[in-house]
């Protein structure tokens, strides 16, 4: 991934990872989505499970799949291709955010530092 595009400074905590969840729309049952948009919204939800299983403890773990549930389950029915456009870079933003946060946290458990203190 591009963890470089990522300003450390700007990243926010796994707590604060936001799902913009929108009310279902009236087409609820209709799925607008073209041939390239599924397979791309498919491999972020694929992509954001494998990297909840990179966190170093079960809470996280648990916190992060259920969040990308629950966002990808109350965004599953959008119809507008900008607000589709819109919550798959989110969900790329959020893919970056959960793996570098893995990285960091489970380089600092790993720390004998950090348990003896």
């Amino acid at each position: 991934k591009n963890y470089h595009l990522l300003d450390p400074k700007r990243i926010t905590t796994i707590d604060s990872f936001i799902t913009h969840s929108d009310p279902p729309t009236p087409n609820a049952g209709h799925n607008s989505m073209n041939s390239l948009t599924r397979p791309r919204a498919l491999s972020l939800y694929r992509q954001l499970l494998r990297g909840a299983k990179k966190m170093p403890t079960p809470n996280r773990q648990n916190f992060v799949l259920k969040k990308t549930r629950a966002g990808f389950r109350a965004n599953r029915n959008l119809d507008d291709p900008e607000d589709i456009d819109f919550h798959l870079r989110l969900a790329d933003t959020n893919l970056d955010t959960v793996l570098v946060q893995a990285e960091h946290l489970s380089r600092i458990m790993s720390d004998p530092k950090y348990h003896s203190e």
